[in-house]
């Protein structure tokens, strides 16, 4: 990885860092087994509904709303296991990256499952508080370039005529800035824990003075690399989420094929986002290497005069 660009040494480290992913891929499935007892409740209760027949013909959006409606106390639990779910992965997503950017940076590719969980827990605490700072970087910033300007421009557009100039212009900002503060943010918090994984900095305050010295010159250039990662992942998630529906089971089997298959999209998804972390660890070597302090060239005074060649004999 040392003699590839950013792309070339995430793509293969994707390919060749498979154990790192499945890493990655437990903090999606844990959580998910751990839903698995109120999601069979709410199964045997869609069981024993009217609408059961409706939806194993096909996919039927008003056979949901309705079931929604009637049956608001299960679905007011599984919004509540859901969320404790989702917020359960991405504390164990938060907690392994330091492992995985450590094996990264080290190159040491096992053992995989007890070196992450190792580093992840001596690199827990640094990492905290560069994600508190991050919150607070990413509150302010968006308070000050999207949501002040924005606000500028619905008061323009009062008393005008719906999907005016000011409004459209509003909207336009409100997502295309929206979206570069959050990359920008979210990139030098990244950065920060790459520091932090390769032993740089100790802390959070030297970690980000780091990534700030990196990025400096050269946020188009890792805002690249973060998009490219977007893309792929976003072409992940919509290969394997159309390939599940096409697939549409109707009976046990069918549904465990489902399920292995999204399992599958999930792993290629953490291989992607492995990927990402390599691109970025590369990334900020090459940074580091473009701001190493060159040698200067000697002046002129302070070259040594040259020795005299040796006679030539006769």
């Amino acid at each position: 990885m040392k003699n590839d660009g950013a792309y070339t040494a995430g793509l293969r480290s994707a390919l060749a860092n498979r154990r790192l992913a499945l890493v990655l891929w437990l903090a999606v499935a844990v959580p998910a087994g751990l839903a698995c007892t109120p999601l069979g409740a709410l199964t045997r209760l869609f069981d024993a509904s009217p609408f059961r027949d409706a939806l194993l013909e096909g996919w039927d959006s008003w056979a949901i709303l309705s079931w929604f409606i009637l049956h608001p106390g299960p679905w007011r639990v599984m919004r509540l296991v859901f969320a404790s779910t989702l917020a359960a992965g991405l504390l164990l997503q938060f907690f392994l990256t330091g492992g995985v950017l450590s094996a990264l940076t080290s190159g040491i590719r096992r053992p995989v499952f007890r070196r992450v969980m190792a580093e992840s827990a001596a690199l827990f605490k640094p990492s905290l508080w560069a994600g508190a700072r991050y919150l607070v970087a990413l509150a302010l910033w968006m308070g000050l370039f999207v949501a002040a300007p924005a606000r500028l421009f619905a008061k323009l557009a009062e008393n005008r005529p719906p999907n005016g100039f000011w409004t459209g212009t509003r909207e336009l900002w409100v997502v295309v800035l929206g979206i570069l503060v959050y990359y920008l943010v979210s990139l030098k918090f990244d950065l920060a824990r790459v520091a932090l994984a390769r032993g740089e900095a100790t802390n959070a305050r030297d970690a980000y003075r780091i990534a700030k010295r990196r990025m400096k010159g050269a946020r188009g250039r890792v805002v690249g690399v973060a998009l490219f990662w977007t893309v792929v992942g976003i072409a992940i998630q919509a290969l394997f989420t159309n390939l599940g529906v096409k697939m549409n089971p109707h009976a046990g089997t069918g549904v465990f094929g489902l399920v292995v298959v999204r399992q599958i999209g999930f792993v290629v998804s953490a291989m992607a986002r492995v990927g990402f972390w390599a691109s970025l660890v590369r990334f900020d070597e090459i940074r580091r290497d473009e701001l190493a302090p060159k040698f200067a060239a000697p002046l002129p005074w302070e070259i040594p005069p040259a020795e005299p060649a040796p006679p030539v004999p006769a």
